[in-house]
Parts: structure tokens; sequence; C-alpha cells
């Protein structure tokens, strides 16, 4: 029997690809899934790059890197036909809800605190969203409406489909659900909707990690707003808010110079000088920049100490401080 004969359908295949890539799962199952999906036989290979492409999942910052070089580089690889122009959403998601080491935390920290996206729009010119996810559970001491051992997902949805290719203002929408919440029967609305408002402040800290990029999130009347036209469905109560993302005129470890430089195409005079005027203009060369590590509110704080911090390397390593 040859290897024809004993090979899945390509229906059947595609199904298995999409089902897991869109599932959730643990960055150390992803990243192994990642590893071995294009390593069965080119059938395998071909469908993982066309799905995975137009929905790329960033687990470490080393990938991260390692996108803008391929793309950068034009050589070779499993992406080559796909990756750029079928780009439509970047995720980083965080799953803390067994384990305080997650790597996706140090993309999902870059991504909170990068001042524009302009590079990411030059690279992959018809992307979406970049959605910024978690999954976490509360300490079990937790007040606000008794939501200790209630598992948490959330969401910060980036949207780039409706921005130019100049930095502007950028709308955020975010997202929070709770699995099983108290019955809203039991308490008085007033009580309700307060002790809603104080979950949302705190879960919003962990979303946003403090960055001032994302700090409209922090404006209660949206979580006001949120509250009281929160919906329920199956055994879940979901809060929605949208913001705004203003943009500024600066870099973060030469990450948005990387993409840009990556999405250049063309090969003319123009395109050249334009090049070397953005090298010039480039206000981080020797810059130091660190950030502080993951930071809990709504639970027990990962860090090991308040001020540790980390930095990333012009390689995309990430070093502790």
């Amino acid at each position: 029997m040859n290897d024809s004969d004993t090979q899945l359908p390509f229906e059947l295949v595609e199904i298995i690809i999409f089902e897991f890539w869109h599932s959730e799962h643990a960055t150390d199952d992803r990243i192994a899934f990642m590893t071995a999906c294009p390593l069965i036989n080119s059938l395998w290979r071909d469908i993982y790059a066309n799905i995975t492409s137009r929905d790329i999942y960033v687990p470490t910052v080393p990938y991260l890197f390692y996108l803008c070089d391929i793309i950068h580089s034009q050589k070779p690889s499993i992406y080559r036909p796909f990756l750029s122009k079928s780009t439509r959403s970047i995720t980083c998601h965080v799953n803390i809800f067994k384990s305080n080491s997650d790597s996706a935390m140090f993309p999902y920290l870059v991504f909170c605190h990068l001042p524009n996206f302009a590079g990411f729009r030059k690279c992959f010119p018809d992307i979406q969203y970049i959605h910024l996810d978690t999954k976490l559970v509360p300490e079990p001491y937790y007040g606000p409406r008794k939501l200790s051992h209630r598992l948490i997902r959330t969401r910060v949805s980036i949207r780039l489909d409706q921005a130019t290719t100049q930095i502007g203002d950028l709308p955020i929408d975010w997202c929070v659900t709770v699995d099983d919440p108290p019955d809203i029967d039991e308490v008085h609305p007033s009580v309700f909707e307060m002790s809603w408002m104080i979950f949302l402040c705190e879960v919003i800290c962990d979303m946003t990690q403090y960055s001032w990029m994302l700090w409209g999130m922090h404006d209660t009347s949206t979580h006001f707003s949120a509250v009281k036209s929160s919906t329920c469905s199956g055994s879940a109560r979901s809060f929605h808010g949208r913001t705004y993302y203003e943009e500024q005129s600066k870099d973060l470890w030469g990450i948005n110079h990387r993409f840009q430089k990556a999405g250049r195409t063309s090969t003319s005079f123009k395109t050249f000088f334009s090049g070397l005027c953005d090298e010039l203009r480039r206000d981080d060369f020797g810059e130091v920049t660190k950030l502080l590590l993951w930071k809990r509110t709504l639970g027990v704080d990962l860090t090991l100490d308040d001020e540790r911090s980390f930095l990333i390397t012009k390689h995309g390593s990430v070093v502790l401080l």
C-alpha cells in the first residue's frame, strides 16, 4: 500500500487543521502543532499554510520576528504563496488559567505598548484586526459578585481595517465574558451594577497591562454602558465596549520599522529614497526600552517583583532584567 492510499482526503485534513487552529489551546500545544503539522506531508503543509496565514497566532516574540524576516527575505517557506497579502488577523492568546509562565505573555505585552501599527498595516495590507486574548480565573478570595473560580475570557480587538497608511486614531473593541455568573436576581440592581463595575475596572487592568496606549479602556463611563448592556447567553455573561487608540510617531525596539521594511515590495528609486529617509528619521537607535513583566490585578500577581522588567533584543530574544 503506497502513501496515496493511506493519505487522508483533502476535505478531512482541512477540517482537522481549521478546527484546531480556531480553538483554544495552551501555547505549548499550539507551538507543537505549528512545528509538527507542516512536516506530515505536502498536503498537510499546504493546507496548514493556507489556513494559518489568514489568521496568524503569535505564541512568542521570536516568532513575530521570524514572520517579519521571511516576508522581508522572500526566501522559500511554507507560507510564501500566502503570507502577507492573505493575512486578515493576528492573535496573541495568553492562557493563565493553569500556568503562570505562558510565553505568549511577552508578545501580548509588546502589542499593548506599541505606539502605532503603521508597520503592520504596511506589511499586511489587508489585515483587519489584532486580537489580544486572555483566559484566567480570579484568586479564591476575590470579592465582587463572588466570582472566584469563575472562568473569564477577555479580548481586545484593535481594528486596522479602517485605518490609513499613516498614524491616526484606531477603534478598539473589547469584550469580557464570565462563565456561569451568579444569578442576577440575588441582589438589588444598584448593587449588581456596582459589583460588575468594580469587576470590569480590575479585569481591564489585566487586559491593558497598564499601557498608556490602551488607557481609553479605563474610562468608567464605558464600563457603566457595558454593564447596562451586558448580555447572557447560555451560562455566560458578556460585556462589550469601544474606545480609541491614539497612535504616536514612535517605535518600540524597532518592531514597526522592521515590518515597514518587510512590506516594501518596490525597488524603485522613490521607494529606496523613502526608505533611506525613514532610516535617518528613526529616533530609536541605541534606545534601551524596557517593559514591566506581566502584572495581575484580578488574581495572583505573577511577577516575582513589581519592578521586574524585560527588553527585546534586535534578534527578537527576550531578556529579563
